[in-house]
């Protein structure tokens, strides 16, 4: 009995936000929410926690605020927490614009994603939080586009397995910079890390469609209504699978950038490019749970075809790897399976296997350079180790490999 009174109490809760959270496109959400609030068994700080742990606390206040939702000790503390994120993401913009500045001055056009594009233009305000700052340049600017920050006093977060490592294997490459307001940047060249979705997605329509956006003085792109649904709906399962739940943040995200170009999407569009870019099974997941969840503006028609798409053998096969629990040993399969032919697999893996001294030093932190060695074989365990649990918990059968 008691275990059955938490549980509702949970689900009371979960309600109450996901009510509260809806009331940004849907005013009746926020009346259903007061009715709820009368009610004895919200426990108000589980909601704290939850709103905190999802990242959508002060996203709660701005929306609650002044309502007589909240008891006012509550609402107080989630006052604090708004306020601080204001002025982190105010002072998050001021370098992103710069950084843009920087960027276009070289000649390097930037597609702002995520938080970075959603915080001024589908929020209409610096409510949204960011923890970094997510940038998209063609290709052939990568150097470039890593160049300029390293004038701004940024430096590579990680260390490569080895030299070229993170160019020819990964989408992405962090940078950090000194200071007490830390503002990382992510410089991107495609979207979805897996080698698989690197090859499977070309990034010529998603620059097509980009929208112009402004951050201060600075000019940028951020990714047009059907790209940017596309790309939020692949990035939580393709980038964060066996993290647990999805961030209520992420979800929100979703929510409402439909809400807020309802009238504008081209569903057709949406729905054609999922198939083309085998990207069905995410945008299922992700938009079926907004539509039935945070009742997302989605027009019903939209949602049969959706639930009537069919995905490739590949995809299917690619998803349930790197959906599964242990994310090390999935990806390494995955983007090993997804390189055509045996040369680019064994260089990939003796990157894998054998990085450099100075990797296994700052990765291990291994007090002697002629201690690297020993190393190596604790490396594989960990590897094997992971394989074996991973192994336990997916499909067999043929794993596809994609032509680059």
């Amino acid at each position: 009995m008691a275990e059955q009174r938490q549980s509702r109490k949970d689900e009371s809760v979960a309600q109450f936000l996901l009510l509260c959270l809806r009331g940004r496109w849907d005013p009746t959400a926020l009346e259903r929410a007061r009715a709820l609030s009368v009610r004895n068994d919200l426990v108000w700080d589980a909601l704290r926690q939850v709103a905190y742990v999802g990242g959508v606390a002060p996203l709660l206040y701005h929306i609650v605020r002044g309502q007589d939702l909240l008891p006012p000790l509550v609402e107080e503390n989630l006052r604090l927490v708004y306020y601080d994120h204001v002025g982190r993401n105010l002072r998050l913009l001021h370098k992103l614009e710069d950084v843009v500045g920087h960027l276009t001055a070289e000649g390097v056009p930037v597609i702002l994603l995520k938080g970075a594009a959603l915080a001024q233009t589908v929020y209409r305000n610096a409510v949204r939080p960011m923890v970094d700052l997510d940038l998209l340049v063609r290709q052939e600017d990568v150097p470039t586009a890593l160049r300029v920050p390293s004038v701004l006093g940024y430096e590579p977060a990680h260390a490569e397995h080895r030299a070229g490592y993170l160019s020819t294997y990964k989408n992405e490459i962090m940078l950090v910079e000194p200071g007490e307001v830390k503002a990382p940047i992510e410089i991107h060249w495609s979207l979805f890390g897996p080698l698989y979705y690197q090859h499977a997605v070309p990034m010529d329509w998603f620059w097509q469609t980009a929208l112009p956006v402004r951050i201060g003085d600075a000019s940028a792109w951020m990714l047009g209504p059907e790209a940017q649904v596309l790309h939020l709906c692949g990035h939580m399962p393709l980038q964060h699978s066996g993290e647990g739940e999805l961030r209520l943040l992420w979800l929100h995200d979703v929510a409402e950038v439909i809400a807020f170009y309802q009238e504008q999407i081209d569903w057709d569009q949406v729905l054609a490019r999922a198939r083309a870019y085998d990207l069905v099974l995410p945008v299922q997941q992700i938009l079926t749970r907004v539509g039935h969840e945070w009742h997302a503006p989605i027009p019903p028609a939209v949602l049969e075809r959706l639930r009537a798409l069919r995905p490739s053998r590949d995809e299917e096969r690619v998803f349930a790897r790197l959906t599964s629990a242990h994310r090390s040993a999935q990806r390494f399969w995955v983007d090993l399976a997804s390189m055509p032919g045996w040369g680019p697999r064994l260089r990939f893996a003796w990157c894998i296997f054998f990085p450099s001294a100075g990797y296994m030093q700052r990765c291990y932190r291994i007090p002697h350079r002629f201690l690297v060695p020993l190393y190596y074989p604790y490396r594989w365990f960990l590897g094997l180790r992971d394989t074996l649990r991973w192994r336990d918990h997916t499909p067999t059968g043929p794993f596809p490999g994609r032509a680059a």
